[in-house]
């Protein structure tokens, strides 16, 4: 039986080794809350140990032959009692128990060995320890080894075979794993695509406290890809993903949250009184089944009432009424209609040039585009229309390849291109339809400020390292890639 909390130390052993949150999609610490909000927290005690030499080192080529031993091969060997404190122990100790296959104690190994923790800092070895752990049938380890191979740390990056330690983590029952699993077999990397088992994956990874896969279920309905194109159901996951994070948040706000409540804002003026009231029905039942799956025991992040109960009530969505005014909505009546003209030429659904003048020909294009999203036909150039068109011709964009340029995994060193992938991310999230040339003009500043301003974060509109590791996490969860490895 493995310690509690294990799946979150493993994770935060593999982002400290590489020093980024490209590993798992999230940050460490939003990491570790989505995890908390499933299982007790982990001992995170932290004390001295003596120095002692690192076990034999584990090359490449030891991870390539790696072969799989069966889950009950370690089961013996994990039944220790589970009051071990694992940090207290000396290195020695912990050493003598990996060596005789105790499975925690090789993972707690390794993470001393990627921390500097008493021992000297040695990710090879940490990274063979986390594979042998793996080869004896730990979900968490398994869930890591994929991880490795995924990004490329100590060993080759190779999809397929980071499907195949993903795919063993997830039988497992590791929600993360289940998670990167979904996001590769909904790229094609790796594998051929499948949406129809990523969207699975998805779901029971969501089922057990995962936003993240909440999040990306709702960008998936939304965008209609495996012909599950569900305005309703979209605006349901998104408002869950906010609410769960939220609560296991104790009314503490992350990106995902903000990100997800801005997605709700959006499809809530699109949507009719009918399909919002679905999507509400549909979050309050998928809400309660998503806390009930975490009981027992009962999730010790999630808000709870007077009683200590967890509340599992969906809050009623807000209203679309609240929202503030687009960027970009004109004050003039004739403006607005201008820009309206604009989207519809930009969308091939007008041929006239936008000249301010709501006739005949612009009214028909605004009802063609309106029955085209599901929204009432008005042909009225209303600030609603303005938005679903802004999304439409963002979409687009996304759709001819122009949000699918790779990102570097690291903040680049030279000024032109930070202010480059800056660009590229901002219009991957559709926050910008500028060109990624590197010039950091008026309309880049003015993007990078509405980004901030969504997140509720100081509008600089600087380029900087945090904005790239905030926009990349983002990137990771909404843009599916379309280009293979």
């Amino acid at each position: 039986m493995t310690r509690p909390g294990l799946i979150v130390g493993a994770a935060i052993v593999v982002a400290a080794a590489v020093g980024t949150v490209a590993w798992l999609l999230l940050s460490p610490e939003t990491a570790q809350r989505l995890a908390d909000a499933a299982k007790p927290a982990a001992q995170t005690a932290a004390i001295a140990v003596p120095e002692s030499t690192s076990p034999p080192e584990v090359t490449s080529a030891d991870f390539g032959q790696a072969e799989t031993s069966s889950p009950t091969t370690a089961t013996a060997k994990e039944k220790e009692p589970s009051s071990i404190d694992w940090p207290a122990l000396p290195i020695d100790e912990v050493r003598n128990r990996a060596n005789a296959d105790d499975v925690t104690a090789m993972e707690e190994l390794a993470r001393r060995l990627v921390q500097g923790i008493g021992v000297a800092k040695d990710q090879q070895a940490a990274a063979g320890w986390l594979l042998r752990a793996a080869q004896r049938g730990s979900g968490q380890s398994a869930f890591n080894v994929g991880v490795m191979y995924e990004r490329g740390f100590v060993v080759e990056r190779d999809s397929t075979k980071a499907i195949e330690w993903y795919r063993k983590a997830a039988e497992a029952n590791v929600p993360m794993a289940k998670h990167n699993l979904a996001l590769l077999l909904r790229d094609g990397k790796g594998a051929p695509r499948n949406g129809k088992e990523a969207v699975e994956l998805l779901r029971s990874a969501a089922r057990q406290g995962m936003a993240a896969s909440m999040f990306t279920l709702g960008d998936i309905y939304e965008r209609g890809d495996e012909g599950l194109k569900d305005p309703a159901i979209a605006l349901a996951w998104f408002a869950i993903a906010a609410e769960f994070d939220r609560q296991t948040n104790r009314g503490g706000e992350s990106a995902l949250a903000k990100m997800a409540s801005q997605r709700v804002q959006v499809l809530q003026r699109i949507l009719l009184p009918g399909e919002l009231e679905r999507a509400q029905q549909f979050g309050q039942a998928e809400f309660k089944q998503i806390v009930e799956a975490l009981q027992p025991p009962k999730p010790p992040s999630l808000a709870t009432d007077a009683s200590g109960l967890p509340r599992p009530a969906l809050p009623p969505l807000p209203s679309a009424a609240s929202g503030a005014e687009p960027a970009g909505w004109p004050k003039a009546t004739t403006d607005q209609i201008r820009v309206i003209q604009q989207a519809l030429v930009d969308l091939k659904l007008l041929r006239d040039k936008p000249d301010g003048a709501l006739g005949p020909m612009t009214r028909n294009a605004i009802r063609a585009f309106q029955r085209s999203v599901a929204m009432r036909e008005t042909g009225d150039p209303t600030v609603d229309v303005f938005v679903a068109l802004q999304d439409a011709l963002k979409a687009e964009a996304t759709d001819k390849g122009q949000g699918a340029e790779p990102i570097p995994d690291a903040w680049p060193s030279v000024a032109v291109d930070q202010v480059k992938v800056i660009q590229t991310l901002l219009r991957d999230l559709n926050f910008s339809r500028e060109a990624a040339d590197g010039v950091l003009g008026p309309a880049t500043r003015a993007a990078i400020r509405d980004y901030e301003r969504s997140l509720g974060l100081a509008q600089t509109g600087e380029p900087s390292k945090t904005l790239f590791d905030s926009l990349r996490e983002m990137r990771g969860l909404t843009v599916p890639v379309t280009k293979s490895e």
